[in-house]
Order: structure tokens, then sequence, then C-alpha cells
């Protein structure tokens, strides 16, 4: 697997995805951005990381206007989005291009849709591997479990509705979609490498 290969995974929240993509990324020995993609767009826009965190990947109203005011930065309805969001699609873009890697959540898959290497996945798990899963890592009730993923999921998919005007987690929008509920996270990966292997020329 010598190819410029970006992993873009975008997750229900409590289905291992970030775990995958760790998982992955060490396996294949290649570069991982999650957290570490907020610290270099704080860096790119010269805000504290903070506020990057107050925005990233939380749901935002409607635009009135063209959605590609995003892109130049111009929205005047949030324009420290803006700023933000411009920042972190010409960082993706920069990761992009300096190697293969795998990249979690931030509209990626979409932000990077023309990139030659680009492979796009989405994992999602049964609600009740999702609710163990949340209250083992967070130290909650079934219930604060249930109700946070259903926040989390709605945030994901609002702020990559908003930015992309495409349906988050849409089977159609992405090469391959991984249901970890029957799944490790390295059965997961053996899944994507032998998907990616069966697809290059032989």
């Amino acid at each position: 697997m010598d190819q410029h290969l970006i992993f873009a995974i975008s997750r229900e929240y409590g289905s291992g995805g970030r775990e995958i993509g760790e998982h992955l990324a060490n396996e294949l020995g290649i570069a991982y951005y999650d957290k570490l993609l907020l610290k270099r767009i704080a860096e790119e826009c010269g805000l504290d990381g903070n506020v990057i965190a107050d925005f990233d990947e939380k749901p935002l109203r409607p635009l009135l206007l063209n959605p590609n005011n995003f892109f130049c930065g111009t929205d005047i309805e949030h324009p420290v989005a803006a700023r933000i969001y411009k920042a972190e699609v010409g960082i993706l873009k920069s990761i992009a291009d300096e190697g293969p890697c795998v990249i979690v959540g931030r509209c990626a898959d979409y932000v990077l849709s023309k990139h030659p290497g680009l492979v796009s996945l989405f994992v999602s798990a049964p609600m009740d591997a999702r609710v163990k899963r949340v209250m083992r890592r967070n130290n909650l009730s079934e219930q604060e479990a249930r109700a946070r993923i259903a926040k989390v999921d709605k945030a994901r998919a609002s702020y990559y509705r908003y930015f992309t005007d495409e349906q988050w987690g849409q089977a159609s929008n992405y090469d391959l979609c991984l249901n970890s509920g029957q799944l490790d996270a390295q059965g997961a990966v053996s899944v994507i490498r032998a998907f990616v292997e069966a697809q290059q020329p032989r």
C-alpha cells in the first residue's frame, strides 16, 4: 500500500471512529490528525485554542446567502466561524499535499473530494454498542450517554450540512461505510486495508 492515500473518517459519536483512525495511522506508519488539526488552525488564525474548540464541529444557523462565502471568509453572520473554516480548508489541503495521513472529521471528505488519493469513510454502530462505549469512556449513566450521543450527532450533522450542503452519514457520500458494532478497531483496519488493496491496479 504505497500510494499517497488520504483517509478521511467521519463517524457517529460512540462508534469508535477515532480509535479506528488511530490504529489505521499507526499500522500504516502515517500521520494522524484530529485534535492536532485544531492546534494548526489556532496558529493559522492567531486565535486561542479554546475559541477554535468552541466552533469545532458545532452547529451554526443555516446560511441565508451563498454558502461559498465561507470559502472566501466573507460570511457576515458568523465572521469568526468563516475565518476558522477558511483556515481549516487551507490546512486540510496542505496536510493532504504533505503526505499520506488519516484525518478525522472536519468535513475532510468534502474539502478533499478532488484529491486523487482520497479514501472517504463513515463509521457507524448500533445504538446499544455506542451507548455502552460512551458510558464506559465518560463514566455516564445510560440516560446521560444517550442524551450526549443525540446531541453530538445532531451537531455533527448540522455542521456538515452547513459547510457542504450535503447529508452527513449518507452512504453515497463515502467510499466505504463501516458498521463497527461487530468489529474491534483492528478488525475495522483490516477491512479498510482490504478495501484499498482491492481498488489498486493489479
